[in-house]
C-alpha cells in the first residue's frame, strides 16, 4: 500500500486498530466459551460426565504407579528387552 501523506498513515493505523479490537473481542469470546461449564440437563449426561472423570482419575493413577515402579530408587535392574517392552512395563 502506498502512503502519500501522514493522514493516509493515520487512517490506516486507525483501520488496523479497529480490526485488532474486533479480532480481540472474537478471541475473548471463544476463549471464554472454551472454559464455560456445560449445563447438565439429563441423568444420562451426569452419569457420562461422572464416568469420564472417574476414568481420567484411574488412568492417572495407573500412569503414576507405572512411573513410580520405573523410576523408584529401590528398583532392581532387569535384563534388557526390546524397545516396546521397555516402554510398556
Amino acid at each position: 500500500m502506498l502512503y502519500h501523506s501522514l493522514d493516509d498513515i493515520r487512517m490506516r493505523k486507525q483501520e488496523l486498530r479497529q480490526m485488532l479490537q474486533k479480532d480481540n473481542g472474537e478471541i475473548t469470546q471463544l476463549w471464554n466459551g472454551l472454559f464455560a461449564k456445560q449445563e447438565v440437563k439429563t441423568p444420562t449426561n451426569r452419569i457420562q460426565g461422572l464416568m469420564s472423570k472417574s476414568m481420567g482419575i484411574v488412568d492417572g493413577a495407573i500412569l503414576g504407579w507405572k512411573l513410580y515402579q520405573r523410576f523408584s530408587p529401590n528398583r532392581k535392574k532387569k535384563t534388557k528387552k526390546g524397545l516396546l517392552s521397555r516402554l510398556f512395563l
